[in-house]
């Protein structure tokens, strides 16, 4: 069985039309759908309890009883190591900030299946590499914030590798820019897809929430 295979999502979508079409696509690239709902109300309750969560969930970001966003902040309270990647038939910057604070990884167009597939790739070997065994690296540095603070509690500094591929920082430097997913995707000649898999990837690298702590930290320790 291979990776994908075992790989269960679960969707959330308003849309009916939009949730079969996304069920089949992703039928076809392998994973296992766990459920579907077309309300936010009976996803979260299908998140409360363990045995019924999927590895992967997606969000529809407009749905009819509340947002997307509600969604994920609701179920990052259940059940908060649950992936979230929230979906959207509308322009997906318009999201991302909220949504990634609320607990998704990105936001992503329904029409873009190839970037929704190496996104659910690249978050389950996040999570699977998150929970190996933590190995020494001689590429990685520890690049922790240091508090001035001498009333702050010490913690324990966060082992950072910014041993980034030059297409990886190119893309950072680009997000550093300003310039969006899809000019950057112009300027680099690259699909969307292969941006999301490699922003998450840097996410790893970095320990970084999301996209634009990512680009934060790029900015600040690789002077971007």
């Amino acid at each position: 069985m291979t990776e994908t295979a075992r790989t269960s999502i679960a969707i959330v979508d308003n849309d009916r039309m939009a949730l079969m079409a996304l069920s089949s696509l992703l039928a076809r690239e392998g994973f296992a759908l766990r459920w579907t709902a077309q309300l936010g109300a009976a996803a979260i309750q299908r998140c409360i309890p363990a045995h019924d969560r999927p590895d992967v969930l997606l969000v529809d970001m407009a749905l009819s009883d509340m947002t997307g966003i509600d969604v994920c902040r609701a179920v990052r309270r259940w059940a908060p190591d649950l992936a979230m990647i929230g979906v959207t038939a509308y322009d997906p910057q318009v999201y991302h900030n909220a949504a990634c604070a609320a607990g998704a990884r990105d936001v992503i167009s329904k029409d873009d299946i190839a970037a929704i597939t190496a996104m659910i790739r690249a978050t389950v070997g996040d999570l699977r590499r998150e929970s190996a065994p933590a190995r020494p690296s001689s590429a990685s540095l520890a690049a922790s914030s240091v508090s001035t603070d001498s009333s702050e509690p010490a913690t324990s500094p966060v082992e950072r590798s910014f041993a980034l591929s030059a297409q990886q920082a190119a893309i950072m430097r680009l997000y550093a820019d300003g310039r969006s997913t899809d000019e950057i995707a112009d300027a680099l000649h690259i699909s969307k897809g292969t941006i999301f898999a490699q922003v998450a990837r840097v996410r790893d690298k970095l320990h970084a929430r999301d996209r634009d702590e990512a680009v934060a930290l790029c900015r600040r320790y690789l002077r971007m």
